[in-house]
């Protein structure tokens, strides 16, 4: 016997056939959530431009002497105290990896605008650049966004979690876990024991020792070493969180598989195509209670 949500009968739906302006919202939680879209824009732009200003930081570089970190020899980086990488090798891996997710999100921005030219919802829903799109496009399409997203129940929120997580997998493990790790290992070879603390009152507290960490860097480019430290430190950072929540999506799935039996985007294009269904009927009852 199959699951439950394979034998219901649920239409597909298109924006052609929506009137996504029955749908505004204007409380000001939710202009203040559609702000927090713009943000999440710009964010993904700087991780881009991130990436891109340590790979032409390491590009340019003949050597490793005077960066950043000391531990770094004339012909390569020393991880883990022994490893050594040459610095060909770091420099090509990293920018391979940079290369690697600008081709995935080529292919997901060919993706979405299939999605787009499709008109099919479900689909724009559960495709980020598309749903941007939407949403960028109008607050219209937000609100109506929003409100599938609020009808979802406990076990659907735990499928949508686990669906929009494995999406991004390729990029997370392929194109970012190889040159993040590396750069984590740097970071913490170049941070270890350069912090000072409170010992007196003429001792600031809670600070790194830049003097420490940029004792061999040309004075004219601590700023710039600064700066490409930061830009390490963010993209470090971000792939950190992006695999702990891809790490629980995976925790999470294990027991959602015995109540989906199915494919996982199948599922979520069916919830939301049902949901839109829900939300058509409710807004058709009030528009009757009101010319009643």
């Amino acid at each position: 016997m199959g699951a439950q949500w394979k034998r219901e009968k649920v239409q597909d739906h298109k924006f052609d056939f929506i009137n996504v302006d029955d749908f505004v919202d204007n409380s000001c939680w939710l202009q203040f959530t559609y702000m927090l879209v713009f943000a999440a824009i710009i964010r993904g732009i700087l991780i881009y431009c991130s990436d891109i200003f340590t790979a032409v930081n390491l590009i340019t570089s003949r050597n490793i002497n005077g960066t950043l970190f000391g531990n770094a020899g004339k012909d390569g980086i020393v991880l883990a105290g022994h490893v050594n990488l040459h610095l060909d090798v770091y420099k090509y891996l990293f920018t391979s990896c940079i290369v690697l997710g600008f081709l995935l999100l080529a292919l997901e921005i060919r993706r979405a605008n299939a999605i787009i030219k499709s008109r099919d919802i479900s689909h724009a829903f559960t495709s980020m650049i598309a749903s941007r799109y939407y949403t960028v496009r109008s607050y219209a399409h937000y609100c109506f966004f929003a409100q599938i997203n609020n009808s979802k129940k406990s076990v659907d929120e735990v499928a949508f979690f686990c669906f929009f997580k494995f999406r991004n997998w390729k990029r997370l493990i392929l194109a970012d876990a190889p040159r993040q790790v590396i750069n984590a290992t740097l970071l913490y070879q170049t941070f270890r024991g350069r912090f000072y603390f409170v010992k007196d009152n003429s001792t600031k507290g809670g600070m790194l020792d830049w003097d420490s960490i940029l004792a061999d860097v040309d004075p004219n480019q601590r700023l710039f070493k600064q700066i490409a430290l930061g830009a390490m430190i963010f993209t470090v950072f971000m792939f950190a969180i992006s695999l702990l929540m891809l790490l629980s999506a995976v925790v999470m799935y294990i027991p959602l598989v015995s109540h989906i039996q199915g494919n996982l985007k199948e599922y979520c294009c069916h919830k939301i195509d049902k949901r839109i269904d829900e939300l058509i009927r409710k807004k058709s009852k009030t528009r009757a209670t009101e010319q009643a």
